[in-house]
C-alpha cells in the first residue's frame, strides 16, 4: 500500500473510533443512588439520584440557585448555574459531580429533570 491509502485508512480508522465512543457514551447510564451514599469517598465523582425538592433558593445576581432535595435515605443540596422554574413538592432526578462546600457535601448538577 502506497502512503495515501494508509493515511486514508487511518483517518478513516480513528472517525470511526470516536463515532464508536460517543455512542457508547450516551449509551452508558450513571446508576441511580440513594442520597445516603453521597460520602466523602465519592468526592468529585459522578451521581444520579431522585429526590422530592423541599427548599429552594435563587440568586437572580449570580444566576445561581440551590435546590434542596430528599428521599427516604437523607437531604442533600444541589447546585445549578440556572434559574430553574421548579417548585417545593416537586420530585426530579439530578446527575451531577458531589462537591465539598465548608465542609458539606453537595451536588453541583448537570443536568436535571422533572419527574412527573
Amino acid at each position: 500500500m502506497d502512503q495515501k491509502t494508509l493515511l486514508k485508512l487511518a483517518l478513516t480508522i480513528s472517525l470511526l473510533g470516536i463515532i464508536a465512543l460517543l455512542i457508547i457514551s450516551n449509551i452508558l447510564e450513571l446508576p441511580l443512588s440513594n442520597i445516603s451514599e453521597i460520602t466523602n469517598n465519592k468526592l468529585d465523582k459522578k451521581i444520579k439520584i431522585r429526590g422530592e425538592i423541599f427548599n429552594i433558593k435563587s440568586y437572580d445576581k449570580n444566576n445561581f440557585q440551590i435546590i434542596s432535595i430528599k428521599d427516604s435515605t437523607g437531604k442533600v443540596d444541589i447546585t445549578t448555574d440556572k434559574i430553574l422554574p421548579l417548585k417545593n413538592n416537586q420530585k426530579i432526578e439530578v446527575q451531577g459531580k458531589i462537591t465539598d462546600y465548608k465542609q458539606y457535601l453537595q451536588i453541583q448538577a448537570e443536568k436535571i429533570l422533572l419527574i412527573k
